[in-house]
């Protein structure tokens, strides 16, 4: 079987630490998964714990308004993130959880990846674990001996629902895949002590491979998306700012040379997005 090690591996080496995997609470992992989204899980530990400090349930979320959240999410990006977190709780604190993958797939913000995490990984299901990136990776990888892009997602999930070790619930099953995929089965591997090295089917592709060089990301710095996080937090600072070009020289564009028409455009986008209340209009016009 392709993942034979994996879980004595993940008994000493998983990250059992990570403050989320004490729980199986579905707001909490919610929380967690959202977070992860897109965020290294360095950034995320400690900004979790704070967030449920803040508001432990749905019901807590529901009942402030969306620009406490949104303050609250600052520094962690994508805040679309955390306005589809925001909505959910007050689906949830309506109406309460569904209990089908496809009623959780209805939420605000829940694809597919995050609908089979909660079933996984807060309600208990015996079913295949979700594919994020590194799951589909390792999978492919290891039991495929090809790319996950060179792969059909059906292939992987017959894999996965092969591969689980007798010994691993399905939730630990999909986090020792999560600690494998992320510690080891990177886009640039590190097969010194992958637990699945024994076995893997791209061990000795992976060993002649040129180095990967990867692709840059992009500029932060300067960049629009920079600009348009500094837009969103002037928006929710107490007082907002009562014209265009208040908010140009508190979103600091004049020294990045960005103009009241790119920041205008920004907030324009903000309100469409529901990122920000439509008094923001009034700021639009001034």
């Amino acid at each position: 079987m392709w993942t034979r090690g994996l879980a004595r591996w993940y008994e000493v080496h998983g990250r059992h630490e990570l403050p989320w995997r004490a729980t199986g609470e579905p707001w909490a992992i919610l929380v967690s998964e959202v977070m992860l989204q897109q965020t290294q899980v360095a950034r995320v530990a400690g900004r979790w714990e704070s967030f449920m400090a803040l508001w432990p349930t749905p019901e807590a979320c529901a009942a402030v308004p969306l620009a406490a959240v949104l303050r609250e999410w600052q520094g962690l990006g994508y805040p679309r993130r955390a306005r589809g977190l925001h909505h959910t709780a007050r689906a949830v604190a309506a109406d309460g959880w569904p209990g089908t993958e496809a009623g959780l797939r209805a939420l605000p913000g829940v694809g597919a990846y995050t609908a089979r995490a909660l079933r996984v990984l807060a309600f208990g299901a015996s079913t295949i674990p979700p594919q994020d990136v590194n799951i589909a990776r390792i999978t492919a990888r290891a039991a495929l001996g090809k790319e996950p892009q060179d792969v059909r997602q059906p292939s992987i999930e017959e894999q996965l629902a092969a591969g689980r070790p007798r010994s691993l619930s399905a939730r630990a099953f999909t986090y020792a895949l999560f600690d494998a995929g992320a510690l080891h089965c990177r886009a640039r591997p590190l097969c010194h002590g992958c637990p699945l090295t024994a076995t893997c089917a791209s061990r000795s592709r992976l060993a002649s491979a040129p180095p990967d060089r990867g692709q840059r990301a992009p500029r932060y710095h300067g960049s629009t998306r920079e600009l348009r996080g500094a837009v969103l937090r002037a928006m929710l600072a107490d007082p907002v700012p009562a014209s265009i070009a208040e908010l140009q020289q508190r979103a600091g564009a004049p020294a990045a040379g960005r103009t009241a028409t790119d920041v205008a455009l920004i907030l324009d986008a903000l309100v469409h997005e529901g990122l920000v209340t439509t008094t923001a209009r009034m700021v639009r016009i001034n």
